[in-house]
């Protein structure tokens, strides 16, 4: 490439990238280069010197500032609903990715474990209540199951119900009787199915922090998405050649 000073100049370069429309005037050169995702990139080359100048061939190598492809906002914000972090490494932010990474990984290990407390104590309150209160489990549903640690029998549940005047609520089927022997096995029962029950509601609390992630996930990918149009870094290499400043805007 040759610059010389106090001249006006028109003409075009290709360095590798693909250096389009190039002009300048007295040692101050400005051109646009199409680079990958962007529309153009404007950058302006001064140099110190208002003589000829040879400048050796120049190699020029474009940075993105997360050193990322473009891709569809659209798609990046689904992918992060879809799992966090993944739409924050399809842009190539990796430190955030592996953040949302974890606390997924840790909400989908917590989700399991509850799941699976919640199916032990079920199983522990329903062989309980088989055996020391005489239940037939089958078929029965999460209320049946209250009524039978909120009284001691059927009986006294269903007279209950009748003060209640709610008569189509009482149980008379023969798989629908229970009788505790005494008060501290009806209180056991009752704490093994509220071990159950919390542990379902930890699920719906999991449940909601998950979402909770995705939205956060979905908000920092469209912040870092919006700031690969921020300026990125251009490096020039050209030798010996010193007395040159280079600046690029995007």
């Amino acid at each position: 490439m040759r610059i010389v000073g106090h001249s006006l100049l028109l003409f075009s370069v290709q360095l590798g990238l693909g250096i389009s429309v190039v002009s300048g005037s007295e040692g101050e050169v400005d051109f646009r280069i199409p680079i990958g995702f962007l529309q153009e990139v404007s950058i302006s080359l001064k140099v110190s010197h208002q003589s000829e100048l040879k400048i050796p061939p120049v190699a020029v190598r474009f940075v993105p500032q997360n050193g990322a492809a473009r891709m569809s906002k659209r798609k990046a914000i689904f992918m992060s609903m879809l799992l966090p972090g993944l739409g924050e490494r399809s842009i190539g932010s990796y430190r955030s990715a592996n953040l949302f990474y974890g606390s997924e990984s840790s909400l989908w290990l917590s989700l399991f474990i509850f799941q699976k407390r919640k199916e032990w104590k079920r199983e522990d309150y329903q062989t309980y209540a088989a055996a020391r209160a005489g239940v037939n489990n089958e078929g029965k549903n999460d209320q049946f199951y209250s009524d039978v640690s909120n009284f001691s029998d059927v009986d006294e549940f269903n007279a209950a119900i009748r003060r209640s005047r709610e008569p189509e609520s009482v149980y008379s089927g023969a798989d629908e009787q229970w009788s505790w022997s005494t008060e501290e096995e009806r209180l056991k029962f009752k704490s093994l199915k509220l071990e159950s029950d919390n542990a379902g509601q930890n699920i719906k609390r999991i449940i909601g922090v998950m979402l909770v992630n995705r939205i956060f996930s979905v908000m920092n990918t469209v912040y870092r998405y919006n700031k690969l149009d921020s300026p990125a870094t251009l490096s020039l290499n050209i030798g010996n050649f010193s007395e040159l400043s280079l600046t690029a805007k995007f």
